[in-house]
């Protein structure tokens, strides 16, 4: 027999795990479909009206004209457009408990049907993309860089060190056996290692995606999916201190004629620019939350985040680094509207887990940011669903199309008019599983009373400081 003591620690154990984690959500099965009477819209290229959408196995199997035979729609005078795309998220470390699962939810409660992690906080991020990708949990599709390769010494705290072209290749060859989607490279890498790793990621067929590094320069990069518009500034001005990716100072001090030489560049070398314009604005709530608030989806969140990234997240902390930030914005939607006039590639992706990145939420915010850069809603839309899906997975997402998952967000209104109805989203499909808004928005109060309760503030406040810290600084 088992004794009384075992079975108060097994209570105890079970308890503590309940703690732990947060609720299971049930995964719907793939749901062959026929979504008639939509409007199809593949932003900034196809618009098909009174169609239908035949899914089967999870994929997008025909699109026609809307017949007499189909059923009736699930969504009413519904437009129906690709499900959303991040391409620049980091993952929180499984250490952060129940987190991994929060932000899967969180983004596809947001229509977020892929994200992409561009800098893995540890090896547990490729089990959690297997999880989503066989559809063993709810969330979004998951592609993955691997860990940042960066010189000596990092300026990110798990890259791994690459000192030279033939470690960078070899470093490459083992990713993608692996099975990474992309590569990411980082600021101190040197010109040949960065030479090695480009060469070997074009053997394997996986984009290259990262900063510049600054003792590469703009002008060596070729077919490189520059974020933060990194290298920009650096073609005529010093490079920045160990340490910075790009400076507001050094954006707000380009002249035209700086800013002209630099995109010529890009369009020669066939770059493009994940601009993550959220991202600058966002770190501003942790400057001064009570001038710049957080955003109402942050609520979800557990409370320690607010002090992890107050601690010990980069982002302006002086009057006048505010007001620099405040005017660098601006600056840097400027040189995302002179890209896109010159055809070059705009990408939608957040950096998700820096200072008041919300999962979900912030793609929402960059596509704002975006539409007032291109003076076009669709433009932006297309940012987040035809253009992602172009670099990310060709012909596989970010457009409803037969051979395409069936990633699909079906929204009463026309987005390309009104960003804002997206957020208002009625069902989402995400490799083929429905999901209806009821239900995420009742598993979202469910977590979110999970990860606000006293074990959550208590216990894991603390180990999400730390994880937090080594995160940033390593």
């Amino acid at each position: 027999m088992i004794s009384s003591a075992v079975l108060l620690e097994l209570g105890l154990f079970l308890l503590l795990l309940g703690c732990f984690s947060p609720p299971d959500l049930p995964i719907p099965a793939r749901e062959d479909a026929i979504i008639a009477g939509v409007t199809i819209i593949n932003p900034s290229a196809v618009r098909l009206a009174d169609h239908s959408i035949v899914v089967r196995d999870g994929f997008i199997r025909e699109t026609r004209p809307r017949r007499a035979s189909d059923p009736e729609p699930i969504c009413v005078d519904c437009y129906a457009v690709p499900g959303l795309i991040d391409a620049h998220v980091h993952t929180p470390p499984r250490i952060v408990l129940g987190n991994q699962q929060l932000f899967a939810l969180l983004y596809l409660a947001h229509g977020v049907t892929t994200v992409r992690d561009v800098g893995e906080s540890e090896p547990s991020v490729g089990e959690l993309a297997a999880r989503l990708n066989e559809g063993s949990m709810v969330g979004p599709r998951m592609l993955r860089c691997g860990p940042v390769l960066d010189g000596d010494p990092p300026g990110w705290p798990m890259a791994e060190v690459v000192p030279d072209g033939p470690t960078g290749r070899r470093i490459v060859d083992r990713l993608a056996k692996d099975g990474v989607d992309c590569i990411k490279v980082y600021n101190e890498l040197t010109r040949e290692a960065f030479d090695g790793i480009a060469a070997a990621a074009r053997r394997h067929g996986l984009p290259l995606v990262g900063h510049v590094p600054h003792s590469v320069g703009l002008d060596h990069a070729t077919d490189l999916e520059v974020q933060h518009m990194t290298g920009i500034p650096y073609l005529s001005q010093p490079r920045p201190p160990l340490g910075w990716d790009i400076r507001d100072e050094d954006v707000l001090s380009l002249r035209d004629g700086e800013v002209e030489h630099a995109l010529g560049v890009a369009l020669t070398r066939r770059l493009s620019f994940t601009p993550t314009l959220a991202n600058f604005s966002l770190r501003l709530t942790a400057s001064d939350p009570a001038r710049f608030p957080p955003s109402v989806a942050s609520r979800v969140l557990p409370e320690y985040w607010a002090d992890a990234w107050d601690l010990v997240a980069g982002h302006p902390s002086t009057t006048e680094s505010i007001e620099q930030r405040l005017r660098a914005v601006p600056a840097m939607r400027a040189l995302v509207r002179r890209a896109h006039e010159r055809g070059i590639d705009v990408l939608a992706g957040t950096d998700t887990l820096m200072p008041w990145v919300v999962p979900g939420d912030a793609l929402h915010r960059e596509m704002l940011e975006l539409e007032e850069a291109f003076s076009s809603a669709e433009a932006a839309l297309a940012a987040a669903t035809t253009v992602n899906g172009r670099h990310l997975a060709p012909g596989e997402i970010g457009l409803i199309a037969p051979g395409a998952r069936a990633d699909i967000l079906l929204v009463t209104g026309d987005p390309t008019e009104r960003l804002s109805l997206l957020r208002d989203w009625q069902i989402v499909f995400a490799d083929g599983r429905r999901y209806d808004r009821e239900t995420l928005d009742g598993w979202l109060d469910d977590y979110q009373q999970h990860f606000h309760s006293w074990f959550q503030r208590y216990v894991m406040g603390p180990v999400a400081g730390v994880a937090v810290g080594l995160f940033e600084h390593g």
